[in-house]
């Protein structure tokens, strides 16, 4: 069912500014090979910068206040000597940390006031808002040639109903009419904003709700993502949750896309080429190198060892497509093999690591068995080609692998987030991985303190040569049970 959104009034958030109704650029003859390979450069060096959050981060006492780290990148890629860490006890952010706030329950990177600078939106999704707690707020981090050390500006969802509930749970920038400009789209519990252009360093734009299918029916929004995928210069935007919130019992998976365009925003639901029981949105990125984002997606698969789904772009978008692809453990190719419980599509990012132009996958299987180590977790890189992905070149890392730091140990759920982007300049992708449940201060007791590994980009693919490690012993921290960097942008 395609039909034109049925969109609530745009309504002003600090102060409106311009609408939707911009002109459409000239459609693209070429899209994206991955968002994350682009942006992200939060100082306009050059260099794409890491974010890894931290939302149950202890701040001032306060507990899980939240907190995001970031490591500017260089010619020799991230280094926690060149960091900082925000919150909303730093300078310049408005608030001030508080118990369960959650700052950094999710983030999302883009130039959103037009300054030649990425800027980093920043979920506090149970922020006290509107007289409520947990409804949420957004927080944007202003780049320029010092990072983000320029103030910030909170951001406000609905004043009453289930869509105000978690505020700024999910994020996405992308260029939504076309006209050049990033713009924002936030994610409640159970509903999805999408700003205008025209975001200030004092005022956001106004906002319009999006539908999420018939009048009512009660459905989540749990995650979301902009690609390009009908190649016309606008991109789109793809958004998964549960299907039925009054159902306790069998709440499946619906999908939204969005498909941007100078008029608005029209939305098709569930689109025919996606199953839905692999319709969890990742990421997406033009994996076979034809113009067009594809759109990843996963899901728990009929052996419960999880599975991933590619949706492949054309010139009608996702909805028109006929080209769709399921790739798991037990494809050919791809090392190991699947077994319930491992969660392979749990995380995914997409971005081109070896430079040939094609985007390539990674993947994450948080509760992987390494051995005899039950959840230790692990990492899949997947090739794009021009046939799209399969298995073929498929390379997969845990931290037994030679070259990566540490020793895998049960439980540390090594892949419970990914992302990939080029962090030192050479055009290709290097992998950021989170370990939730990483033990970091030996104590002889079990922790779930979390950690972060990066692993290079290389003309054959990932390589653990040169590969990092960081944890919050690096910053000064000595909080447990965190899950230290435990949220990356997709």
């Amino acid at each position: 069912m395609r039909k034109n959104l049925l969109a609530a009034t745009a309504m002003a958030v600090v102060a409106a500014t311009g609408g939707l109704g911009l002109t459409l650029a000239t459609p693209a003859t070429a899209a994206p090979v991955g968002r994350s390979a682009a942006d992200g450069d939060f100082n306009g060096d050059g260099y794409a910068d890491l974010v890894v959050a931290t939302p149950k981060a202890t701040v001032n006492g306060q507990k899980q206040a939240g907190q995001v780290t970031v490591l500017y990148g260089s010619a020799s890629g991230v280094s926690t000597g060149r960091s900082a860490m925000i919150g909303q006890n730093t300078s310049g952010v408005p608030g001030s940390a508080e118990a369960y706030d959650q700052f950094g329950s999710s983030y999302a990177a883009g130039d959103l006031d037009g300054d030649g600078y990425t800027d980093l939106a920043v979920g506090v999704s149970s922020e006290k808002s509107a007289g409520h707690d947990d409804y949420g707020i957004v927080q944007i981090l202003w780049g320029g040639p010092r990072g983000l050390t320029n103030g910030a500006l909170t951001v406000y969802g609905p004043s009453v109903g289930a869509s105000a509930y978690l505020y700024g749970s999910g994020l996405a920038v992308g260029d939504f009419d076309g006209d050049g400009r990033d713009q924002l789209a936030v994610a409640g519990f159970a509903g999805v904003s999408v700003f205008d252009d025209g975001f200030t360093r004092t005022a956001a734009p106004a906002r319009t709700e999006l539908t999420t299918g018939p009048e009512g029916e009660s459905r989540g929004t749990g995650s979301l993502t902009a690609g390009d995928f009908d190649g016309d210069g606008a991109e789109d935007l793809a958004v998964s949750g549960a299907d039925d919130l009054d159902n306790d019992d069998d709440r499946g998976v619906w999908l939204g896309y969005y498909a941007g365009g100078a008029h608005g925003m029209t939305y098709t639901e569930n689109p025919a080429t996606v199953p839905l029981d692999a319709a969890h949105v990742r990421a997406a990125g033009d994996i076979d190198r034809d113009g067009y984002d594809d759109l990843v997606t996963s899901g728990s698969g009929p052996s419960g060892a999880g599975v991933l789904a590619v949706h492949y772009g054309g010139p009608g978008g996702i909805p028109d497509s006929s080209r769709t692809a399921l790739i798991d453990q037990d494809t050919a190719g791809v090392p190991g093999a699947g077994e319930p419980g491992d969660y392979f599509g749990a995380a995914a990012s997409v971005a081109d690591v070896t430079g040939d132009g094609y985007a390539d996958i990674a993947v994450g299987a948080p509760g992987e068995d390494v051995g005899s180590l039950d959840g230790a977790g692990a990492v899949w890189l997947l090739k794009g080609s021009a046939s799209g992905v399969t298995g073929a070149g498929a390379q997969s890392f845990t931290q037994d692998t030679a070259g990566v730091p540490g020793a895998a140990e049960s439980a540390d759920r090594f892949g419970y987030a990914v992302r990939l982007s080029d962090l030192n300049g050479d055009s290709r992708a290097d992998l950021t991985i989170a370990a939730h449940g990483e033990d970091v201060f030996d104590d002889g007791v079990r922790h779930s303190d979390g950690a972060d590994w990066v692993l290079r980009g290389s003309g054959s693919g990932l390589t653990a040569s040169g590969a990092m490690s960081f944890n919050e012993k690096a910053f000064g921290l000595t909080y447990r049970n965190k899950f230290f960097g435990s949220v990356l942008e997709s």
